[in-house]
């Protein structure tokens, strides 16, 4: 690398590391005052970008200051070295770039690829435990559409009951929710049966609406409880890391869906 263009490279450092220091400085005043005042005037998602901008950031400023530390540090070599006449050896940084941009193109895919193969061994190993749960309980599942059909308060009691049961069959299963569809003036709802919704004093059952998500199961739930017949869904955001598995159930007097979904709070890589 020439000497004019480790001098540029030392300036255009500086010059860069002053604004991230400027902006860095901006972020803690800002961090100050949210923490000092509690308060929290951005949303979740705002919150979280500035976070992980604030730490970049923080790893950027460090980065400048090492590549302006080491070119500074290579003219005063490259000074040295033609004060003394040595003959430094030519093409060592062309395979020194070249071997930091193929470990890091290594590392990426090693990302992804990790990512995707975790995915798919998660739900994977799910489908397979919700598969052998739900085919040895083929009996309860057939008393769960007779209940769901008889709409009667008490019988939602029962259906809890079951609910609870088949989710607690495996200790890899996530949490299932049972939907069931009805009609609000004369359009198709979608209900989740949830146990704080029972009054035992009262004998009362009051049906809690299930809230499906566009592009993820809105559609697929309306295919299914107007009659007609769907696969099993899986699904998985990449953004919050959430599984979710859809298993349909026809039974022979009403519909019904066991949503198997989970959160990993962890890594993926390992998991």
């Amino acid at each position: 690398m020439q000497l004019e263009t480790k001098a540029q490279i030392a300036k255009a450092t500086l010059s860069l590391l002053t604004l991230v220091t400027s902006l860095f400085s901006l972020g803690i005043l800002v961090l100050v005052l949210c923490a000092g005042l509690e308060i929290n005037p951005f949303r979740e998602t705002t919150t979280s970008f500035l976070t992980a901008l604030f730490a970049g950031l923080a790893g950027i400023a460090a980065i400048l200051v090492l590549l302006n530390v080491a070119t500074n540090v290579s003219l005063i070599a490259d000074a040295k070295i033609s004060e003394l006449k040595i003959d430094p050896h030519r093409g060592v940084l062309r395979k020194w770039t070249v071997m930091f941009f193929v470990v890091a193109a290594a590392l990426v895919c090693f990302i992804f690829v990790g990512t995707y193969l975790s995915k798919e061994r998660y739900l994977g190993v799910v489908r397979a435990q919700a598969d052998d749960v739900l085919r040895a309980n083929i009996g309860l599942l057939e008393e769960t559409s007779r209940l769901l059909a008889s709409g009667k308060p008490q019988d939602y009691l029962r259906i809890i009951e079951i609910g609870k049961f088949l989710g607690h069959q495996r200790s890899d299963l996530p949490q299932l929710t049972m939907i069931y569809s009805g009609k609000f003036a004369d359009k198709l709802a979608f209900y989740s049966v949830e146990n704080g919704n029972w009054d035992e004093q009262k004998g009362v059952y009051t049906p809690s609406y299930f809230t499906c998500t566009k592009n993820l199961d809105c559609d697929y739930l309306a295919r299914f409880f107007s009659g007609e017949k769907v696969d099993v869904l899986q699904k998985y955001t990449m953004r919050n890391d959430q599984f979710y598995i859809y298993i349909p159930f026809t039974g022979t007097e009403a519909r019904f869906v066991l949503l198997f979904a989970r959160q990993n709070s962890y890594g993926k890589i390992g998991s």
